[in-house]
């Protein structure tokens, strides 16, 4: 895979939205106090989304790069406002909706229902809380009230293809082309039964340990980047800190966050589930797996204790404001808890500018290769869409807008001006996703569909195998066992429609 040069900045920028789906509370912070975490899957209100203000320089660089744009990208007539649906709003100020708007300008027909959007707009934006958006699609789409763009999200992909929320794009792409070149090996990786669904513009690491500069010197560590730099953040080195700082009687715990078992997973290169050759796959059995959730067990407080125990302290929410008081030594969360929370607490708090950093999770300690789990920036086709031409337009546009180097640029600069990123984490961020850096891993167990559950406790019990290690200390092996025909039964099932 050819060598990605863009600015992680413009990926936040341009592709689709900036991450800033959730409510945020700005009160400073006291120790003791409790908050209402907000991630995606708490997302309360539209209107707490952060806009992004138009850029002149922004607009300027995509007039200048409109002359070198192909052709055949320009050739797609859009009359009408494609639909957007998801737990937030498209940015109209973004690069990528200038360059939509330099290469077929803004859509004058409005879909039916939609008179009340701005005529400057390109798009309508179907609002839907987090916890409701497939079913929110999947009924718009049975009573012909189809969207026209969805994000893509790996947790329920192929589930979404298996049932019929989204189409195939290949009538609309040719990806052996050069511009998809940089992502042609992923995007052929997210095929399903031969097909392509996902328009892989951007890849990105899909989350980070945040730590305080501070609160690492006063416990005597090496600094966590320092030593990833130096070729020496390894699971023991991780391991080493969290022990050395946890202290549950003084309620100092090594890591908050939501996803720490699966994170973990994916650096040992092997996912629970993947997809090889358009199927899916179950690697249940790898002994690497095996190790990475027999080592999670250690966070739960019925061993030693490692983790906040937000069951016990926050019902069920992570607290940032422990992190922020310094109680808690990393956070686990992805690029958007700088926007939400973060920049703002540098101003609160009155920290220096270089307090707030991050690094990636460890490398497995012996690994051939440094493994990580990455996000994708991709936008799915939904079935019964009425605007074929807006959805192919709106690819295109993103695609353009991060292969343009004056428009990377000017996005980096936009999301330092309207976030307050400084160009060091940019930097890092930059290198982080490089697909030199790491091997990309991606896990598609949850892409096997949410409706196989525990009715005692309402969760996919493929999320259960690496939840129930960490917040119960629960044997993987034994969980694996209890579940692993269910799990296969469901894989077969979805492989025999593509077969």
């Amino acid at each position: 895979m050819k060598k990605f040069t863009k600015y992680v900045a413009a990926a936040m920028a341009l592709a689709t939205v900036v991450a800033t789906a959730t409510a945020c509370n700005n009160e400073t912070t006291t120790s003791g106090d409790n908050n209402t975490s907000s991630t995606p899957e708490t997302t309360t209100s539209q209107s707490s989304q952060q806009t992004m203000g138009t850029d002149a320089e922004v607009q300027n660089k995509v007039s200048e790069a409109i002359g070198d744009v192909d052709e055949s990208y320009k050739n797609i007539e859009v009359t009408t406002k494609p639909i957007w649906m998801a737990w937030w709003e498209i940015q109209e100020a973004s690069p990528a909706v200038e360059m939509f708007k330099a290469l077929y300008g803004t859509p004058a027909n409005k879909p039916e229902g939609f008179d009340h959007v701005p005529d400057e707009n390109v798009f309508c934006n179907v609002y839907t809380l987090y916890a409701d958006r497939y079913t929110d699609l999947a009924k718009r789409i049975s009573s012909d009230d189809a969207p026209d763009v969805f994000p893509f999200e790996i947790c329920y992909y192929p589930y979404g293809v298996y049932k019929n929320l989204f189409q195939s794009v290949d009538d609309l792409f040719d990806f052996t082309t050069d511009d998809w070149a940089d992502y042609k090996e992923v995007i052929d990786m997210f095929q399903w039964g031969g097909k392509n669904y996902c328009p892989i513009m951007d890849l990105n690491i899909s989350t980070l340990l945040w730590y305080r500069k501070s609160v690492v010197e006063e416990a005597g560590f090496d600094d966590p980047w320092t030593l990833y730099e130096q070729g020496d953040w390894t699971w023991d080195k991780f391991m080493e800190m969290c022990r050395k700082f946890t202290d549950a009687e003084n309620g100092m715990y090594a890591i908050d966050g939501y996803q720490m078992g699966d994170n973990l997973v994916l650096t040992t290169g092997t996912p629970l589930v993947s997809l090889e050759d358009g199927k899916l796959v179950s690697n249940l059995y790898d002994a690497n797996v095996e190790k990475a959730l027999d080592l999670i067990t250690a966070f739960d407080d019925s061993k030693e204790g490692l983790k906040y125990p937000k069951e016990v302290e926050n019902n069920w929410n992570p607290n940032r404001r422990e992190w922020v008081n310094g109680k808690t030594l990393f956070f686990d969360d992805g690029t958007w808890r700088y926007e939400e929370d973060w920049q703002k607490y540098i101003k609160i708090m009155k920290w220096e500018e270089d307090e707030i950093n991050f690094v990636p999770w460890p490398q497995m300690d012996g690994a051939d290769e440094y493994y990580q789990g990455m996000k994708q920036d991709a936008m799915m086709l939904c079935a019964s869409s009425k605007n074929k031409e807006g959805y192919q337009a709106w690819v295109y546009a993103n695609l353009v807008a991060t292969k343009d180097p004056d428009i990377k640029a000017a996005g980096r600069q936009q999301s330092i001006d309207n976030y307050n990123w400084t160009e060091t984490l940019l930097d890092r961020l930059d290198h982080l996703k490089d697909p030199d850096t790491f091997t990309a891993v991606f896990d598609f167990k949850n892409g096997i569909g949410p409706d196989i559950a525990d009715t005692t406790k309402g969760d996919c019990i493929v999320e259960q195998l690496t939840k129930e290690p960490l917040v119960n200390g629960v044997s993987y092996t034994t969980l694996r066992e209890s579940n692993q025909g269910q799990i296969n039964t469901r894989i077969e099932e979805m492989n025999a429609t593509v077969q």
